[in-house]
């Protein structure tokens, strides 16, 4: 089954979570219920996102669109990730006014329909996280870059995962109003479980936002980098660097690469640069640019000098 043909199959199978959790919870009075389907509402339009993405991603670069649309898997991240916070607060903030409220509901809706949610979104988070590893398998593990998951699908994954246990959470909390008649514990389990998420959420929003800014993710040092640009004694200086990460799979550099000596050979100059090319590549970097110049281009700043 391709990715997006499983990415549709979660939609469906949210869809029905979503239809049944509305039913039955405005028959048994139940707002933890209908609190998860707007929850899993959220997360069939993130899902959406995510098969858009998917789709969007595989277009290929044009005159147009010379960069294809290779930033479209971190959009679709931190659209997912922000969305799936702000419901985790929303969440929060509901289960603090239930604790102090709490209504009377009928459990035995809550367990039936909340355990069939749980295996629902439990099997979507499964199928998740076989395209995470299917995603490693397709681009190698022959580097630690290459383990990182799709950026895209792991905020999918993150959603289904919080639908999982915000369900489980809805069972348990069931099982204690039946037998106990505490419905606090509703309002304690899902602020619980919604600050377990934040916890997990927030470093792939950092890290898709950093992306879409181009931002230096990458875990490369300033003595790394100097190691390997600075290996041959022809090198003076580099400048204009510019380090990004548009998308999980993709590193790109470019840089302005001084030289010491204006007669050397283009030959020479081409061994040089393709030794410097060759460890870049062995330190994850997919997309290489190097410009070369003279002594007189000398700017004694790494960074990208704007007149």
């Amino acid at each position: 089954m391709s990715k997006a043909n499983k990415i549709l199959l979660i939609i469906f199978f949210n869809v029905i979570i979503i239809i049944a959790e509305i039913t039955f919870g405005l028959l048994s009075n139940s707002f933890a219920l209908i609190a998860d389907a707007l929850h899993n509402i959220g997360d069939v339009m993130a899902i959406i996102v995510t098969y858009i993405a998917i789709k969007v991603g595989t277009i290929k670069s044009s005159f147009k669109y010379t960069y294809g649309f290779i930033k479209a898997e971190m959009m679709a991240a931190f659209v997912n990730t922000l969305f799936l916070i702000l419901t985790m607060f929303y969440l929060i903030y509901a289960a603090i006014q239930r604790f102090f409220e709490p209504e009377v509901i009928d459990p035995l809706y809550m367990i039936i329909v909340g355990f069939i949610a749980f295996i629902a979104n439990g099997l979507s988070a499964y199928l998740l996280d076989h395209l995470q590893i299917e995603h490693h398998h397709d681009h190698g593990e022959g580097h630690h870059h290459h383990h990182e998951a799709d950026a895209n699908i792991h905020s999918a994954y993150l959603h289904m995962l919080s639908d999982a246990l915000i369900s489980l959470g809805v069972v348990v909390a069931g099982i204690f109003i039946y037998y106990f008649h505490i419905y606090s514990i509703d309002s304690i389990l899902t602020i619980l479980f919604s600050l377990y998420i934040l916890a997990h959420s927030y470093p792939l929003l950092k890290r898709s936002f950093l992306s879409l800014i181009d931002a230096n993710i990458t875990d490369i040092s300033i003595e790394q980098l100097d190691k390997v640009i600075k290996a041959d004694k022809q090198v003076v200086e580099y400048h204009d660097l510019h380090i990004s990460s548009p998308s999980s799979k993709d590193k790109h550099i470019s840089f302005h690469l001084v030289l010491n000596d204006e007669s050397i050979p283009l030959n020479e100059i081409k061994k040089i640069t393709q030794k410097i090319e060759h460890q870049l590549k062995h330190e994850g970097f997919n997309h290489i640019l190097i410009q070369v110049e003279t002594t007189h281009d000398i700017q004694d700043s790494i960074n990208c000098i704007k007149n």
